[in-house]
């Protein structure tokens, strides 16, 4: 099920698989075909930030591989470990803005080609910036609906979760 289509501002405070964040970072992209994606930089006290990117009504976690890592490509696929990850799709998107922390340090104006490739542990996403040296591997994992939340959705939900329980325990007594 797909997260509800909401957008979140910087320094929103959001839940993400139950752990308080907040927004640090916002970069809007626009695609070749018209289509916009937004890529969040949400960040924690205790923890390291956590890149979120929504695009066509879906909110998928970005993990990066650590910089110094460049799986060799193979024709059109890329080689991780002994996995081959397949080529599915090429993206071009133009970053229109960014705020606060951007993700991946882009601004806008800047053009970054992705290539989305599929295999056995899920979908790779290579990025490059051309005319630079920067690229960028990402391992994606598509969100499911209530695990990326607005901390005012969160608090309802709690809420409403304890009012139900609460009512349960009331009609067993």
């Amino acid at each position: 099920m797909a997260s509800p289509q909401h957008r979140f501002a910087l320094d929103d405070e959001v839940v993400l698989q139950g752990r308080p964040m907040r927004v640090a970072g916002v970069v809007r992209l626009h695609g070749a075909g018209g289509q916009e994606t937004i890529r969040y930089l949400l960040a924690e006290p205790s923890g390291g930030p956590v890149i979120v990117e929504y695009g066509d009504g879906v909110y998928s976690a970005l993990r990066p591989f650590p910089p110094q890592a460049s799986p060799p490509m193979k024709g059109s696929a890329i080689v991780v470990g002994r996995e081959k990850y397949a080529l599915v799709a090429v993206r071009k998107l133009k970053v229109v803005s960014a705020a606060g922390q951007a993700p991946g340090g882009t601004r806008p104006g800047a053009l970054i080609v992705s290539g989305v490739f599929d295999g056995p542990s899920g979908t790779l996403m290579r990025e490059i910036v051309p005319g630079t040296r920067r690229q960028a591997y990402y391992l994606l994992k598509t969100l499911r609906g209530g695990e990326l939340l607005s901390a005012a959705e969160h608090a309802a939900l709690r809420e409403a979760a304890g009012l139900a329980a609460a009512r349960r325990k009331a009609e067993d007594e």
